[in-house]
């Protein structure tokens, strides 16, 4: 079996236990994330523990460590790490622990500006801390108390292993960390979820057994309304099948016991072709790259041929026993969510409303296609309360970025509050959808050359394509410019494996601002609604 799978077995089959975990040898050579340790208890037997996780996330950490320190000094604090976990012991401090905790991850905030993982230990999930704050993930180990009993703390062997958390439940949080909330905090995450049907969705084989034959059985039900659930929160989800496309359709139609049925699927695509083919008109369809797409197929030799062809895709191995393929699914690497944005609800919809607007432009001249569409754009000139957005999308845009600058939250909003920047995000809609938040520009004054550096721009892939990508960039370009007061603009990018698009944007538009040159550019009020909004 490829080892791929075998890795699926393993975590999610064979149940290893302490042992098996800690002889495992690592097998992923990637690029290092550097995540440091901030703790007063013992953080070891997560790490040692961790690289079966982790080779299944195709994550490579390096691990370092702090002093044990209660105090939360932060004097060893390494500000250059990808991420900063705070690992305590709650039960250690006598009293005023919210108050203390909170002032000091206010202070931690002003030193370190990139994501932190607060885990902690000893505090009552129905006494949880309350902290809101985009730059902070909290994880309350005591989530895992009921599941455990008796057996969630091991007070005995506390002076050995430098920690009051039992071996079990010191697994549990390992593999919880290693699959989901660190994949979460340093990868982009998964955009699309294509999905094979026979075997997979259900028991049984359409083209045999009918549409009233298949299946659905309480796993699979389970499977479903996960999917479901993954699809109203922003993920697209579509189908590729080995079946007629008139049966598939009818089916997705007709079963009305179906969580994952003709109202979430984006896309679904039937027929005898190879499935890797289907997956590529996926991802042009869709604008996206074959690496934000998840397969799940119960047919090893499918995953094996797309594999093949599209090396970057991520896949499940579908299990005649759909609890395990839920089960992979709940922990797969890439599909914890930190938090909602208005474009999750959006998403879907926009893209179907994308196919009615590739009609249209086919029929029409560009010109006649936006004035048709009643197209508004929004300019918004350093909207904090976005920034949680702007950063989701720095993180998953990979064809139309100029620098590939992943922003955290806290970033962003470092950036609008400097005076000498500004954060311009565009927002689209027309008579089909509204699109929310497609694009950002970040420009930074730059006083020793007397003009404004364009630090960023990306644009969503599901804005492309509109005639409109001159209004968006150029459009915020001239807004940004004028927040800060300067005429003069000094633009670059970098030519990555995948930017064709921003490329071939910046050759066209911006090339003669790779020296600092006055911006000229006036947004064409007759075509388009524009309102700025500061």
């Amino acid at each position: 079996m490829n080892q791929t799978y075998e890795l699926q077995n393993f975590i999610f089959e064979s149940n290893p236990g302490r042992q098996e975990l800690l002889n495992y040898k690592k097998n992923n050579d990637g690029n290092t994330f550097k995540v440091y340790i901030y703790r007063n208890h013992s953080f070891e037997i997560i790490e040692k523990s961790i690289s079966a996780f982790l080779d299944f996330a195709e994550l490579n950490i390096e691990f370092a460590y702090s002093d044990y320190d209660d105090s939360l000094s932060f004097f060893e604090l390494d500000v250059e790490a990808d991420l900063v976990i705070i690992w305590l012991d709650l039960s250690r401090y006598l009293s005023d622990v919210d108050s203390f905790i909170k002032q000091r991850l206010a202070i931690l905030k002003n030193i370190y500006k990139r994501n932190i993982l607060f885990c902690y230990y000893g505090y009552d999930i129905e006494n949880d801390i309350a902290i809101a704050d985009s730059q902070i993930t909290l994880y309350n180990i005591s989530k895992w108390r009921e599941k455990f009993g008796d057996k969630y703390e091991d007070l005995r062997l506390e002076r050995f292993s430098g920690t009051k958390m039992s071996m079990p439940l010191m697994l549990t949080v390992s593999r919880d960390l290693g699959l989901n909330y660190l994949p979460s905090l340093l990868r982009p995450s998964v955009k699309c979820i294509v999905l094979d049907l026979d075997n997979t969705l259900y028991r049984g084989v359409l083209g045999e057994d009918g549409v009233d034959g298949i299946e659905l059985t309480e796993a699979h039900k389970q499977l479903q309304k996960r999917v479901a659930e993954l699809a109203s929160n922003g993920f697209f989800v579509c189908i590729v099948s080995k079946n007629d496309q008139r049966d598939v359709d009818f089916l997705l139609r007709n079963r009305n016991d179906f969580y994952v049925n003709s109202k979430n699927i984006i896309i679904s695509k039937a027929s005898w072709d190879a499935k890797a083919k289907a997956i590529s008109e996926i991802a042009e369809q869709l604008n996206i790259g074959i690496d934000s797409i998840l397969f799940i197929d119960d047919n090893i030799g499918e995953l094996l041929s797309v594999k093949q062809i599209h090396p970057s895709i991520k896949t499940i191995l579908a299990k005649e026993d759909a609890t395990v393929t839920l089960d992979v699914l709940n922990n797969y690497p890439g599909l914890l969510k930190r938090g909602q944005t208005n474009e999750d609800s959006l998403r879907n919809i926009d893209s179907k409303a994308n196919e009615e607007r590739k009609k249209i432009i086919d029929a029409t001249t560009k010109e006649d296609f936006i004035k048709q569409m009643n197209i508004q754009l929004d300019f918004m000139i350093d909207p904090k309360n976005e920034a949680y957005r702007i950063s989701e999308l720095s993180n998953k845009t990979n064809q139309f970025i100029f620098n590939y600058k992943r922003y955290t939250t806290a970033e962003i909003e470092n950036i609008i509050d400097a005076r000498e920047s500004v954060v311009v995000a565009v927002s689209v809609k027309d008579k089909l959808a509204n699109s929310g938040i497609v694009g950002v520009l970040v420009l930074k004054n730059d006083k020793e050359n007397q003009c404004a550096k364009l630090e960023e721009c990306f644009v969503s892939c599901r804005a492309l394509g509109r005639g409109i990508d001159d209004i968006i960039v150029l459009g915020a370009i001239s807004v940004g410019l004028k927040q800060l007061g300067i005429k003069v603009l000094r633009a670059s990018y970098i030519e990555g494996e995948r930017n064709l698009p921003a490329k071939i944007f910046f050759d066209s538009k911006l090339e003669q601002y790779l020296t600092p040159s006055v911006f000229e550019y006036t947004i064409p009020n007759e075509l388009v609604q524009i309102n700025i909004k500061d």
